[in-house]
């Protein structure tokens, strides 16, 4: 992983700190800042004589980190968004990523043991049944017997597995649909990072400031479902009957 890594010095001292105190400010241990400077996710400190002080851009970034973390994205994950969010990015800045990369999920996934599935499911959970429901997306594993999940991802899962079609039609179908969503997530994601953050940051929007830009991208999430939503009914009523043709 390479990172151009350049000096943040802060004509503010009140905003330096110190690692212990940037640790405290962070509520992360000394050893897990170290971990991640050295993994290139932090700009260099300012070195004053042999003292290392961190300030605003240190703590902002630790921040989102944690927040990805609580998102459960991995660190491979997370090294990969960093590297799109500059060292010197503003707090507004750090709002629009934030909005940006947030999972899109309507509800917050809670951590579950296998008897925990059991109990939501009313029935035992083989591994082929626990292999399906990973594999299209519904679970994903955290441990030994332990997996996370959406309520409402797992009842729709729970519900598929009820059905009498083979698991393969199902999976295929679920792939097929993960296919065709991903198109659809980068394509929109690309219209939206040549036509508005590309400009934005060039400063080509004068009249859009960052709040703004955040406040856009929260209100596109429901837009770009529903739209999706009407479109495949659309797609999917035209398939059926060119098929019955």
């Amino acid at each position: 992983m390479v990172f151009q890594l350049t000096s943040t010095p802060t004509s503010d001292a009140d905003e330096l700190l110190t690692v212990d105190d940037l640790a405290a400010r962070t509520g992360m241990t000394v050893r897990t800042v170290r971990f991640y400077a050295a993994q290139g996710l932090l700009p260099v400190p300012l070195r004053l004589g042999r003292m290392a002080y961190y300030g605003p851009q240190h703590r902002i970034r630790l921040e989102f980190i944690r927040e990805l973390q609580d998102y459960g994205y991995t660190l491979a994950g997370i090294e990969r968004y960093l590297q799109r969010l500059p060292f010197d990015a503003s707090p507004g800045e750090l709002a629009v990523y934030r909005a940006m990369l947030v999972p899109w999920e309507p509800e917050a996934a809670e951590e579950l043991t296998l008897s925990d599935l059991e109990r939501r499911a009313g029935r035992p959970l083989n591994g082929e049944a626990l292999e399906f429901l990973i594999a299209i997306g519904v679970l994903a594993a955290v441990g030994a017997e332990r997996y996370r999940a959406a309520p409402s991802m797992l009842a729709m899962g729970i519900e598929m597995l009820e059905m009498p079609l083979p698991n393969q039609v199902l999976r295929e179908a679920a792939g097929v649909i993960d296919e065709n969503a991903t198109a659809v997530a980068e394509g929109l994601t690309e219209v939206f990072r040549k036509g508005f953050w590309e400009p934005f940051r060039r400063g080509d929007l004068a009249d859009v400031d960052q709040e703004q830009l955040a406040a856009v991208v929260q209100r596109l999430r429901p837009l770009a479902i529903q739209g999706l939503v009407s479109a495949f009914e659309r797609a999917a009523d035209r398939a059926i009957r060119q098929s019955a043709e």
